[in-house]
């Protein structure tokens, strides 16, 4: 199974940390692997608004059905953005 996240103006030794509490190990630069999955992140082209650039970059998780959902869901709680 594969899911793709779309992250803006996250850090991305925050988004590795995440992945790492997630039960993962970081093993290259911006990858990290845990039981029966493997996550990894690629930059995106910054989104524009007026004047602002603001960071974006793509978190790909993959593996067996069951501990990607685990860690999509995971990501997904840590990554939220509350409004205000």
């Amino acid at each position: 199974m594969r899911v793709e996240m779309e992250l803006r103006n996250l850090p991305r030794f925050r988004v590795i940390g995440y992945l790492e509490d997630a039960g993962g190990k970081a093993t290259e630069i911006m990858t990290v692997e845990g039981n029966g999955w493997t996550a990894y992140l690629e930059a995106l082209e910054p989104a524009e608004i007026g004047i602002v650039r603001i960071p974006r970059d793509r978190l790909v998780i993959e593996g067996e059905e069951t501990a990607v959902e685990r860690v999509h869901s995971y990501m997904r709680r840590k990554t939220m953005r509350g409004g205000g």
